[in-house]
């Protein structure tokens, strides 16, 4: 290994000083390394000459951070992997206590490198953006639900009413889609998750469907209709206002992002941990 890329969120409790003993750490082993600071309170783009001839990212976060590096590194195919130092950590490698063993198996070459499917997110006939983790249609207004109805591979499926809809990728069932009563999912597999927000319903039910599907979504008018019905949000970050018959077409993405995953490092030992499972 010859050059590594940190990238730290800049909102982190001590992300600069981490950032800089990460960095040390590969310097004293000959490694070069770059350092960019994630503010998200802009929407700017790494800088080529610190990506370029890396050939992994280091991010140091929460699961945010991480998918928003992936997303961003995954035309470049530069695989990832997190530190978390952030809240929940569902996707990171390791917990910043554990992050110089992670850092040396890293180092050393024990660890294996995922991919993880992407969606290809659409406004009526231009695509609108690329999601990691899930586009999410919510409702605009006070106090009110939307419906939004679905359609899979042009076939009428179901109208949820409600907070809104989740269309989520195996590796953001972790994310909203799980705080919705959604599955959790093996973030290898390639299946389109659709979860309803709150449904106005005892009988909604979320929907798995493979990821060749394609998924159209139509928000449906209110009896009070305004000029925005929705919004629909990608990853958390990207979000466009939707009037009523607006849809939004959701196919798999030919770009992958591309996860770091260390030898001893299982999705089940870190979903029996952050479930509740006792150690």
């Amino acid at each position: 290994m010859k050059k590594v890329c940190v990238i730290a969120n800049a909102g982190k409790n001590k992300a600069e000083e981490i950032a800089e003993q990460v960095s040390s750490f590969f310097c004293q082993r000959g490694i070069e390394s770059s350092i960019f600071f994630e503010d998200f309170s802009e929407q700017v783009s790494y800088c080529r000459e610190l990506t370029e001839g890396a050939e992994c990212a280091v991010v140091l976060g929460g699961d945010g951070t991480l998918i928003r590096a992936a997303g961003r590194l995954a035309a470049q195919k530069i695989p990832v992997i997190g530190i978390n130092i952030g809240n929940l950590g569902f996707l990171t490698g390791a917990e910043y206590g554990a992050a110089e063993p992670a850092l040396e198996a890293l180092v050393s070459g024990d660890y294996r490198i995922e991919e993880r499917m992407m969606l290809e997110v659409s406004v009526g006939d231009r695509v609108f953006d690329t999601a990691l983790n899930d586009a999410v249609i919510t409702r605009s207004g006070f106090s009110r639900i939307i419906g939004v109805s679905i359609f899979v591979n042009g076939k009428p499926v179901c109208t949820y009413r409600g907070d809104g809809v989740i269309i989520a990728t195996p590796t953001g069932s972790t994310g909203y889609n799980l705080s919705a009563g959604g599955p959790v999912v093996v973030p290898t597999t390639e299946l389109i998750l659709i979860t309803p927000i709150c449904p106005h319903s005892l009988s909604a039910r979320g929907i798995l469907v493979s990821g060749e599907d394609e998924v159209r979504l139509v928000v449906q008018e209110g009896k009070k209709t305004q000029d925005e019905e929705a919004f629909v949000t990608v990853d958390g970050q990207n979000a466009k206002k939707l009037a009523a018959e607006d849809q939004v077409v959701i196919r798999r993405s030919k770009e992958k992002a591309y996860f770091i995953q260390l030898n001893d490092h299982s999705f089940f030992d870190v979903l029996h941990k952050k479930l509740g499972g006792k150690e």
